[in-house]
This record gives structure tokens, sequence and C-alpha cells, in this order.
């Protein structure tokens, strides 16, 4: 079974830019993923229903989440 980890960096009053880790790995090497936040909250609900409760959403510690609002 996969475990999935949304880690937010910078959210923003329409959007949030995160990585994405599967298994402990980072799978977005190019740079943050970024959604509009009703995309996010669904992609976060479908990985956890889907995982069956393996999928975490965090904020950012080192360097600190940014919020732009």
């Amino acid at each position: 079974m996969n475990k999935y980890q949304l880690v937010i960096v910078k959210q923003t009053r329409h959007h949030i830019f995160f990585n994405l880790l599967v298994n402990g790995g980072i799978s977005n090497a190019n740079g943050y993923n970024c959604l509009p936040t009703e995309e996010f909250n669904r992609l976060f609900k479908d990985l956890f229903r889907a995982s069956r409760g393996n999928c975490v959403k965090s904020y950012c510690q080192n360097p600190p989440t940014e919020f732009y609002y």
C-alpha cells in the first residue's frame, strides 16, 4: 500500500503550491506542484480514500510555509 504526503510550501488566496511524496520519495523533482485550492482539497480527499487513510496533509517546516492573502 502506498503512503502519500502532501507538503504545502506556499498558500495564496486561490492556489496551493506543494510537494507530493510517495512512500517517502519526492515525486515532483522539477519544482512545486500548483493547484487551485478546491482541486488540491479534492486531490487530498481522493488520495485519502484510495489509500485507505495513508495520506497526510502537512505544512513545510524548513523553510516555513508562506501564506499570501
